[in-house]
């Protein structure tokens, strides 16, 4: 599985690409897309100062922002620059409630080639923030959340740093849904279940409806780990999809009694049996179990795969 395509709508509204003054109308209905082309002359800097000197600008309440190389190479270049304009002419965007960085295909990039940035001075600049989202794991730092208002967090990445999962999991803030792409070692990720140890007692994020701890290598850890933990209790999403759950994982959640109260269970992307996805049916009407894969056999081991890495 790769990442095939750029977002057709965020934040509840259609988006649509900005690229030259005039090309909206009317920034209050629909979410504004500010992407490099290959060959262009135009920085994504420049893009986001044309925007914000258009009329009816400050009506936008939410902003993506994708390719950030002129010459397409976002594996040589951060979106550093349009970050520090964003938090400097952040009173022309007084409505912004949520951001996305990061809408770039596998065509465009491979996600686990996509250059970060530092994130820190979002916070406070826009305390309107109920969205964040950010694809791309190299060098990315979320800084210390402290946030009054923000109920979604996303990180979307091919391999997640320790570092980077213990940054999000010290947001402090109303998270309501929270979802990480762990992705695989190959790729950088080196966190372990350990690391969720206080959100699995129950520690964090009180407000918490989702969680969504996705293509990860150490799924059946994750699932074995929160059939006993309180947070199965009440939480309405759990997501363990693009991973590598197996019957393991699976006979762990569907012993733990706790399954019946989730509105939804998906574990699309992953290697349980028939066996297993019935002792899930019988634990939860909500399953969602999609994409069953095949494990490889190579050099003598059992190998089994995330959906996205590279």
């Amino acid at each position: 599985m790769t990442v095939s395509g750029n977002l057709e709508s965020f934040a509840g509204k259609p988006v649509v690409d900005f690229k030259a003054a005039g090309d909206i109308s009317d920034f209050g209905v629909v979410t504004p897309r500010l992407r490099c082309e290959y060959d262009s002359n135009h920085a994504l800097r420049d893009l986001l100062a044309t925007m914000l000197d258009a009329p009816g600008a400050a009506s936008t309440s939410a902003l993506v922002f994708g390719l950030w190389a002129e010459n397409g190479e976002t594996y040589e270049v951060s979106p550093a620059a349009a970050i520090e304009m964003l938090v400097a002419k952040k009173d022309k965007l007084p409505a912004i409630n949520a951001l996305f960085f990061g809408d770039i295909t596998s065509e465009e990039n491979e996600i686990s080639w996509i250059e970060q940035g530092e994130y820190a001075a979002i916070w406070s600049a826009f305390p309107r923030l109920e969205q964040f989202w950010v694809r791309g794991g190299n060098n990315l730092r979320l800084g210390a959340i402290n946030h009054q208002r923000l109920d979604t967090l996303v990180v979307q990445t091919g391999g997640m740093s320790r570092s980077l999962v213990r940054e999000a999991l010290a947001a402090n803030a109303p998270i309501r849904h929270f979802e990480l792409w762990l992705g695989a070692d190959d790729y950088g990720a080196d966190s372990s279940v350990e690391d969720f140890a206080d959100l699995f007692a129950g520690k964090l994020f009180p407000a918490l409806e989702t969680l969504a701890l996705r293509n990860s290598e150490y799924s059946d850890a994750i699932a074995t780990a929160l059939a006993a933990s309180p947070l199965l209790d009440r939480i309405k999403t759990l997501d363990l999809s693009m991973g590598t759950l197996t019957d393991e994982g699976a006979r762990a959640l569907a012993t733990s009694g706790r399954l019946g109260g989730l509105e939804t269970l998906d574990i699309s992307h992953h290697y349980v049996s028939s066996e297993g996805l019935a002792l899930l049916r019988g634990a939860t009407p909500n399953l969602v179990a999609d994409d069953l894969q095949e494990a490889d056999e190579w050099d003598g081991k059992t190998q089994y795969y995330v959906a996205v890495g590279e």
